[in-house]
């Protein structure tokens, strides 16, 4: 297979060149430590809704402000990165986490964790600009889906193992005290950002040129019907995992079950767990079958645990029920993946930040919206507008446009 070659572009850099001292092995652990930093908040959300005298309304805006945090920084990370350079970026971000989490130990009311949550956010939503940008523009374009979820794998390793530890702490000593250790493992982060990471990733984020994409296509890739359901499935994503992991779950296990924190962070712990399993497995298989194609049904995976988790009423039960939507979330690099193979000015800062402006969306709107939902209407009917948007994603890219990839025998996937 024959490579077209374009005309330099300083924006963009060479696809699958693999930077001097490429340091993807100290970046994945970088990313484990963060994301072990920021994994502390749900199986702690229960007993902090008591300490601090919350209402599920309150506790959704715990979630809102994370999210709304991330969508304001997203489009200008993005900029900033292509601007002032990643170094810079990246230490703002571990710098904001740092900062955010500290504030969380110590917080002793709904306006101080509510900026604490949104410090938090503004961090994550730096961090994972970088990241994704790195990901995307490093290595094989026809490995993005196998590098994204080897990724994940460090992230979800990470919020698993802070789930377990972090709810473990606060059964025994308290909250607050999960919030300490967060802010002990992001700063040991920082440092490995500092001594291993930075010149790795600056040096392949830097523009060298640009290579024109790997594999004909068959229609033009400017077109919105061939974008707008990647889009879709980012949005439904984004609230399944704010929205359901992160409030819907604990709330139903914690109020409608009467579960611990310590079996909270356990729960989640073993559904990460299988999700770890079988990222690497469903990252192999969305670069060869075609990533919309392995999408759509880790996208019905979770939309069946989402209905399953208001009906189950024991502990065994339940953590089947989280599993299912946790392992829908083995798909989540799935749209980047394909964001960067049809937009047709490459995945650059402002693409990257605009793709973490609609995920964020889903993180602003749904943890307020479950809040309120769970509130006034209960789990249930919460439970069933969650799979209507997952149900949308899915319908959008199985039949929209119903010539594009999920109709070809060779879909425009597979890269």
């Amino acid at each position: 297979m024959t490579r077209a070659v374009a005309e330099p572009d300083p924006g963009r850099i060479v696809e699958g060149a693999e930077p001097r001292g490429d340091p993807l092995g100290w970046f994945l652990v970088l990313y484990f430590l963060l994301n072990f930093g920021q994994g502390v908040f749900p199986p702690v959300l229960p007993q902090v809704m008591d300490s601090l005298g919350l209402s599920f309304s309150s506790a959704g805006l715990l979630g809102m402000a994370f999210g709304l945090a991330r969508f304001v920084v997203d489009l200008p990370a993005g900029i900033l990165i292509e601007r002032l350079g990643v170094v810079k970026v990246l230490h703002a971000a571990v710098g904001f986490l740092l900062l955010g989490t500290a504030l969380s130990a110590w917080a002793a009311s709904l306006p101080a964790m509510l900026l604490a949550r949104g410090l938090v956010g503004i961090g994550s939503g730096m961090s994972i600009v970088v990241s994704i940008l790195y990901l995307m523009r490093r290595g094989s374009p026809g490995q993005r889906s196998r590098r994204g979820n080897i990724y994940e794998i460090a992230v979800i390793g990470g919020t698993a193992a802070s789930a377990a530890l972090g709810g473990a702490i606060a059964a025994r000593l308290g909250w607050r005290w999960s919030f300490a250790m967060a802010g002990l493992v992001i700063t040991l982060g920082w440092l490995i950002v500092t001594i291993r990471v930075l010149p790795g990733v600056r040096e392949a984020l830097q523009p060298e040129g640009s290579l024109a994409p790997p594999h004909p296509q068959r229609r033009p890739l400017t077109s919105w019907e061939m974008i707008l359901p990647v889009y879709l499935a980012t949005f439904s994503l984004a609230v399944g995992w704010a929205g359901g992991i992160s409030t819907f779950l604990p709330l139903y296990g914690g109020r409608g079950l009467g579960l611990t924190p310590e079996i909270l962070g356990r729960t989640m712990a073993i559904a990460y767990g299988i999700e770890v399993c079988l990222l690497v497995p469903i990252g192999w298989l969305s670069d060869v079958l075609g990533r919309v194609r392995v999408m759509v049904p880790g996208l019905l995976v979770m939309l069946a645990g989402m209905l399953v988790v208001p009906n189950t009423q024991n502990v065994p039960t339940y953590t089947l029920a989280c599993s299912l939507v946790v392992t829908g979330m083995t798909v989540w690099m799935n749209p980047p993946a394909l964001l960067a193979e049809r937009l047709p000015n490459g995945f650059r800062g402002k693409a990257a930040g605009l793709y973490r402006f609609v995920a964020d969306l889903g993180y602003i709107l749904s943890p307020l919206a479950i809040g309120w939902s769970i509130e006034f209407g209960g789990f249930r009917s919460t439970a069933l507008w969650l799979a209507g948007i997952t149900l949308a994603a899915v319908l959008s890219n199985c039949w929209w446009p119903s010539h594009g990839p999920m109709a070809s025998g060779t879909s425009q996937c597979r890269q």
